[in-house]
């Protein structure tokens, strides 16, 4: 458990951390920085000041973006000593009722189900929808109309259940069995034809990585320097693995296109995907401080997950906010249960399995050979580094490989800029920093001249998509499973 006594010590008072803060840059007040939230947690620690109204205000401030974080020389975790103040605050002053509902919710699937599903008939009463996003028809607030995420009548995990097998695999096992005949070809071919023979028999295997050359299914044929490994008319990778999906709440009520990509892509890959039954990863009742849900549902996950993780190669999930929260915030809150230790071990036996949706099919597969065989598109679109991607996860380049493959990528300026989503306290309680926090974001998109910005986060996307439309731009969002899905169709 983190000591934030020790912690603040340690801060140098550097000041490297202030000018990117998030809140920082929309709030001057070094109480409201980096610096300023270590400090204050160390004498909060110590007992010498009270946590009043004041100081709850304060600490719930923070948006948790981990920006300090990447910044300081001493890697003080800003952030993971933010969210131990948060649970005192639920301890001490309770959950507001609107999110006891929503965390209710959260851990009974089956009534979120009925609730969304009936929200999707009410929400056109008080919404329009446009696209990717709901606008209010009349202002809500001080700052006008507000836009939110759409609701589905149906969730991907109520449409897509149990063992999807792709329908491209019989080719590919067909391809396997000449295997050995093949090889043995390719030993006894005359050298004028073997730069033919390679670049086909390259197409039956992927090229080896770190992770893999212990595996024997796992062989390269990129025996010849100037052999060309794909022929311009192959469209999948000749590869039969399994995987399953973490699909996270947001792509699971709200943007469900996003999860139709990722089985689309997969199924092109050939490769089999298992959708399990799931709970919601934890994160809104994580940055909330309801810690009690948070490992009520980390540990029925992990009960979940124990019983198919032997067959499958990989968990996938193409959400940056539930791949940070499961890869590394799930041992931060295991650390207030008494069992730790216990639940602890069986959570890192699952992890070397688990990857973010990119990452996996960046690494592990031949998608991104595959896409360079198409044809590139004129369509301008930039990229926005999720905090929980780039900053928590070091995941930045995957993404951007995939859409520069096929479109034109345009770097905005301050990419890894937090957008400003912050969670649910923000959206709710703190709204007006969510909307200050956007607006830069949005100028910055609409600076860098693209048609199109794209993240691997549902949640920036609700807060790009709220943020454009209220300076009136009109860019669209796509997640980048949808890009590569658009361009593998064509």
């Amino acid at each position: 458990m983190l000591n934030l006594s020790s912690l603040s010590q340690s801060c140098v008072k550097c000041a490297k951390c202030v000018p990117s803060c998030t809140i920082y840059q929309i709030n001057r007040d070094e109480v409201t920085s980096p610096r300023g939230f270590v400090d204050l947690l160390g004498v909060y620690d110590k007992k010498n000041i009270n946590l009043d109204r004041n100081l709850k205000n304060i600490f719930e401030s923070c948006f948790l973006c981990t920006t300090c974080t990447t910044i300081c020389p001493q890697k003080i975790d800003t952030a993971a000593m933010i969210q131990k103040s948060r649970i005192d605050i639920a301890q001490k002053y309770g959950i507001a009722w609107y999110k006891k509902v929503y965390f209710y919710l959260l851990k009974h699937r089956k009534i979120m189900d009925f609730v969304f599903s009936l929200t999707s008939f009410v929400a056109p009463c008080v919404f329009k929808k446009n696209d990717d996003r709901l606008r209010s028809r009349f202002s809500i607030s001080s700052f006008g109309k507000r836009s939110i995420f759409p609701f589905q009548k149906k969730s991907f995990l109520q449409t897509y259940k149990g063992l999807i097998e792709s329908k491209h695999k019989d080719s590919i096992g067909q391809d396997s069995k000449n295997l050995d005949s093949r090889i043995e070809n390719l030993i006894d071919t005359p050298h004028s034809n073997c730069n033919k023979l390679i670049s086909k028999s390259a197409l039956l295997f992927p090229p080896l990585t770190n992770s893999s050359y212990k595996k024997p299914h796992f062989i390269s044929f990129r025996l010849i320097k100037d052999a060309k490994p794909y022929e311009k008319n192959s469209k999948t990778i000749l590869r039969n693995k399994k995987v399953a999906i973490f699909i996270g709440c947001l792509s699971n009520y709200n943007y469900t296109q996003v999860g139709e990509s990722l089985l689309f892509i997969l199924d092109k890959l050939g490769i089999d995907v298992l959708i399990p039954k799931q709970e919601c990863c934890g994160a809104p009742a994580y940055f909330t401080g309801d810690i009690k849900s948070v490992i009520f549902l980390i540990k029925k996950n992990i009960e979940l997950f124990e019983s198919f993780f032997d067959e499958i190669d990989a968990m996938i999930i193409p959400e940056a906010t539930c791949a940070a929260m499961i890869m590394v915030d799930w041992k931060h809150s295991l650390s207030y249960c008494e069992d730790s230790k216990h639940w602890i071990k069986r959570l890192e036996a699952l992890l070397p399995k688990i990857h973010m949706a990119t990452e996996y099919l960046y690494n592990q597969t031949n998608l991104l050979e595959i896409l360079k065989t198409y044809n590139k598109k004129d369509i301008k679109i930039t990229y926005h580094d999720p905090c929980h991607a780039k900053k928590v996860l070091n995941i930045a380049k995957e993404p951007r490989a995939f859409i520069e493959a096929n479109y034109n990528l345009l770097e905005m300026k301050e990419c890894d800029r937090c957008c400003g989503f912050g969670g649910v306290s923000i959206q709710s309680e703190k709204y007006h920093l969510a909307y200050n926090a956007g607006i830069p974001k949005a100028k910055n998109i609409l600076d860098s001249g693209a048609s199109i910005v794209s993240a691997e986060c549902s949640a920036c996307r609700m807060q790009l998509n709220n943020a454009l439309d209220n300076q009136q731009a009109n860019i669209v969002f796509k997640h980048p499973l949808e890009l590569v899905r658009e361009s593998l169709r064509c």
